[in-house]
């Protein structure tokens, strides 16, 4: 049972360093692609405006590496962020059609096709981050600079943790989505998700006098836990209450985004087993995307309608099941006679 065991474990480990073999050959130009344009900034600059000398100040070259550890979003941590969700949708996405379906009907399994892309995908964007990490340290050594090597350890930890989640998350919703274009979008909408849930659970309770100001600090406090790119920016942790300004958790913060990145991984596996490969006309490849969309709009215009016309807590509870289901009928209703009125249309043309 045991020398079975370890057979079957190093098969699954051959398959899987072949799959990481495949991963770099097909997408190595593009890894080398994103270190090129994401190093623009943090390390092309500081050389051309140091070998240039463009300025006589001394710490003149550190100025945008300070800009870029500081509080809030440089050019860098957006064009990660945005590189992550593209190579992301790219890997898994973008295959479908093509390589993917090669794939699945080889002696592999679909969580190994996942774990592979996961840990190619990872390895890149550690690869980056280091990249980018240790020239700030080496260029601070040797120059004057605005900035710290406990400034760089820092950035570096937190956004190479919280670029990992959101790669993570990327493959989760291109598991499920047709294209890559559909996979980034609908990637987007679910980092931006817990902002918008905050924002008008927020305003409904605003608006029954129910909010108070601490719960409404502890409420924007909750929402940069839920929202990845706050641990890149660190605009949201820097809050400001009655004992002075909550600083951030690093070790809690890292371990957090570990944790959601392996749920996410683990999600995408049991998502892509499930789903079939391709679904023409549909962007999901589960359920119907109409349906969907139609149940999540309706259900947060009820609650901001419901919000605005109850006067206290049991109104609310009263009015918003009702206008939720009021508006999603009214929504399936004028869809199916839109559909109608253009199969009809054609059907003259």
């Amino acid at each position: 049972m045991i020398e079975e065991r370890r057979e079957q474990e190093g098969g699954e480990m051959m398959k899987i360093k072949g799959l990481l073999w495949k991963e770099w050959h097909q997408y190595r130009w593009y890894f080398v692609l994103a270190l090129v344009l994401i190093s623009a900034e943090p390390i092309l600059t500081p050389l051309s405006i140091q070998i240039g000398k463009l300025s006589n100040s001394a710490y003149a070259w550190s100025v945008g590496i300070k800009h870029i550890l500081a509080t809030g979003f440089s050019t860098t941590e957006t064009t990660l962020m945005v590189g992550v969700v593209l190579l992301a949708s790219l890997m898994l996405a973008g295959e479908r059609g093509g390589t993917l379906n090669y794939l699945v009907t080889a002696p592999v399994s679909r969580r190994q096709i996942i774990i592979s892309k996961f840990i190619s995908g990872s390895l890149a964007i550690i690869a980056i981050m280091s990249v980018i990490s240790l020239f700030f340290v080496a260029a601070q050594e040797l120059k004057p600079a605005l900035y710290s090597v406990q400034e760089v350890l820092n950035w570096a930890v937190i956004t190479t943790g919280a670029l990992l989640c959101l790669f993570s998350l990327t493959l989760l919703a291109a598991s499920f989505c047709q294209g890559i274009l559909s996979s980034a979008l609908i990637t987007m909408f679910i980092v931006g998700l817990p902002w918008i849930l905050i924002s008008i659970a927020s305003q409904v309770l605003r608006q029954l006098g129910t909010l108070s100001a601490g719960m409404e600090l502890k409420l924007r406090y909750l929402g940069t836990y839920l929202f990845i790119p706050d641990y890149i920016s660190r605009d949201g942790r820097y809050i400001w209450d009655s004992n002075g300004r909550v600083n951030p958790d690093y070790p809690l913060e890292i371990i957090l985004l570990l944790l959601a990145a392996g749920l996410c991984l683990w999600l995408a596996i049991k998502a892509f087993e499930k789903t079939p490969l391709e679904r023409q006309g549909e962007i999901l490849l589960f359920g119907n995307f109409k349906q969907i969309g139609m149940i999540f709009i309706s259900f947060l215009t009820a609650m901001i309608w419901a919000g605005e016309r109850a006067f206290s807590p049991a109104s609310f509870l009263l009015y918003f099941p009702i206008m939720w289901l009021g508006l999603y009928l009214v929504m399936t209703a004028v869809a199916r006679v839109i559909a109608w009125l253009a199969w009809h249309g054609w059907g003259r043309g």
